[in-house]
C-alpha cells in the first residue's frame, strides 16, 4: 500500500494496510479513533505461535503485549525490554512516527523480532537485539 503524500496515515489507513497484509487475521477494529488489533507470529519455524494485541490511537505509540503464551522471565530476572504492564519495547523514540510509518511496516516486523531476542534471551540469557535504556533521559547504545 502506497503512503499517502502530503498526507498524514490515519488510524483507518493503518487498520486497511494490516487487513491487506495479513489477511488470514481477524481484521483489525477501529473504534472511537483507536485501532485494536490481534495477530499471531511465529518468529522461526521452531518458535511457538505468540498471540499479540496491538492497540494505536493516532499521534500516539502503539501498545503491544503478548497475550498468549504468558512471557517467562528468567529465575530472579524481570523481562528486559518492557515497558510497564510488560508492554513491549519495540524501537527507539524517533524510529517510528504512526502518521508517516505503517504498522504492518514496522510494529509487526519488530515484534516478530523481539520475540525472536525473547527466546534467545530465555534460554541463554543474553539479549542479542540492539538496546535502549528506558530510563528518563536515556540515551541509545
Amino acid at each position: 500500500m502506497a503512503r499517502p503524500h502530503g498526507r498524514q496515515l490515519s488510524v483507518t489507513q493503518q487498520a486497511v494496510c494490516l487487513q491487506r497484509r495479513f489477511p488470514d487475521e481477524r481484521p483489525p477494529a477501529v473504534k472511537a479513533g483507536a485501532l485494536i488489533w490481534t495477530v499471531t507470529l511465529q518468529p522461526t519455524p521452531m518458535s511457538v505461535h505468540y498471540q499479540v494485541a496491538i492497540q494505536y490511537r493516532h499521534r500516539q505509540r502503539p501498545k503491544v503485549r503478548v497475550v498468549a503464551p504468558a512471557l517467562e522471565s528468567r529465575q530472579g530476572e524481570s523481562l528486559p525490554h518492557v515497558y510497564p504492564g510488560d508492554e513491549l519495547c519495540l524501537y527507539y523514540k524517533d524510529e517510528f512516527t504512526g502518521t508517516e510509518d505503517f504498522i504492518a511496516d514496522t510494529i509487526v516486523p519488530w515484534t516478530s523480532e523481539w520475540l525472536y531476542f525473547y527466546e534467545c534471551w530465555v534460554t541463554s540469557g543474553v539479549w542479542l537485539g540492539a538496546e535502549a535504556p528506558h530510563g528518563p533521559g536515556a540515551a541509545k547504545r
